[in-house]
């Protein structure tokens, strides 16, 4: 008896494939706490991207941070 699996599964069962997603930029700034020092100099923060936000019904539009 041969077993038979569906198009686009590996033997291990799992999904061949996929989509690649692009990974929008963070908005990285050096840390405050750091800039004065030579090793601080490489610590990033991300700040995020900031965007608005519709209320609903009488609510008003607000502004909201996603990182």
């Amino acid at each position: 008896m041969k077993i038979t699996r569906p198009v686009g599964v590996k033997k291990d069962g799992y999904a061949s494939g996929g989509v690649d997603i692009e990974v929008p930029s963070q908005n990285l700034i050096i840390d405050p706490r750091g800039k004065s020092s030579i090793r601080g100099r490489s610590a990033r923060i991300a700040t995020g991207d900031t965007v608005t936000v519709k209320g609903t019904k009488t609510r008003k539009p607000v502004k909201a941070t996603w990182f």
